[in-house]
């Protein structure tokens, strides 16, 4: 799904001396600054980017052990999917539900990524930055981060200057396997498995197969994966919209608030599953996710995108937020 056009300056830096480098150059040359990451969750113009584009590159997977539990440190430019097999395979209950997400470690806080009823958030112990204005780097704690549903403080006015260098997990041995998500009751009652003998590596087999018959494959196909985030909406608005349309699944995340699964409303509402046009389109097999059919144009995947939330809006009254982010002009 990443179509577009190039960047004019492309650096990757391996330590924070590079990083601090490719900085001062932008700096010097009036330039803006794009962050990236695994590039799994952007559309870029078909312009490109007119500025430097910073990949960090900071290896690093370190876990340490004492009586609470496990600390995990990560370095910003590890895929985040290899660090999740290597917890799993020291036998660890953490964050095996956030299997096969695509990207790096960086970018998980940015997003507070999460899937299969576990978010990142609840594991965050510390996220180190530097200040790409000031160039000192700083530890943020938990609370500061802001995390939110699909949301931190690093995509906002206020943190948007903070590039995250390395990640450090707390692992609380207390923890045990997270089944009770709709997808992972299903699999499990579909098939002959104990659940109270599940191992962490035996829950990410059974998510990394959810997800393998749900969303397209990244390699083959185009796509930036779920493209709009999931509304939260009042109870009130909720028991309304149940009332014309029957069957709208919501999920109580609060004492007035509802959330409710926007690729439902696409495919039952909207009648959008599987639409298709100028190349581009909602995936047959799940209504939240867009997919490039290999000729689309970043236009034409924003204008799909807003005919969708316009759609959306038009039937619902809701209007949904992109769970992904647009670089560069449009």
């Amino acid at each position: 799904m990443r179509v577009g056009g190039p960047a004019r300056y492309f650096f990757v830096a391996k330590n924070i001396k590079e990083i601090r480098e490719a900085l001062s150059f932008a700096k010097d040359k009036k330039l803006p600054v794009f962050i990236l990451g695994g590039g799994s969750n952007i559309v870029i113009s078909d312009q490109g980017f007119n500025g430097l584009v910073l990949k960090p590159d900071i290896r690093g997977l370190d876990i340490t052990e004492d009586s609470n539990g496990h600390l995990v440190s990560l370095g910003a430019g590890e895929q985040w999917d290899v660090c999740v097999q290597k917890i799993v395979s020291k036998n660890i209950f953490s964050i095996e539900n956030l299997s096969a997400i695509p990207g790096t470690v960086g970018a998980a806080p940015v997003q507070n990524i999460g899937a299969y009823g576990v978010e990142l958030k609840e594991f965050i112990d510390s996220v180190e930055v530097i200040d790409t204005h000031s160039f000192e780097e700083k530890k943020i704690s938990p609370d500061e981060c802001l995390f939110s549903y699909r949301d931190s403080v690093f995509k906002h006015l206020e943190g948007k200057h903070l590039l995250i260098t390395n990640v450090v997990l707390r692992i609380s041995k207390k923890r045990k396997a997270k089944l009770d998500y709709k997808d992972i009751l299903e699999y499990i009652k579909e098939h002959p498995l104990d659940s109270g003998t599940l191992t962490p590596q035996d829950v990410r087999n059974i998510i990394i197969k959810i997800r393998a018959r749900k969303l397209p494959d990244m390699k083959t196909v185009g796509t930036v994966g779920s493209f709009f985030k999931n509304p939260i909406i009042s109870k009130e608005k909720f028991n309304a919209l149940s009332h014309i349309y029957r069957g709208l699944p919501g999920y109580v995340v609060s004492n007035d608030k509802v959330k409710v699964p926007l690729g439902w409303i696409i495919e039952h509402v909207c009648k959008k599953k599987g639409y298709k046009k100028n190349n581009v389109g909602v995936h047959d097999k799940q209504a939240l996710v867009l997919v490039n059919y290999g000729e689309g144009t970043a236009k034409n995947i924003k204008e799909c995108a807003n005919e969708l939330r316009d759609d959306i809006k038009r039937h619902t009254g809701i209007l949904v937020e992109f769970e992904i982010s647009f670089i560069g002009e449009f």
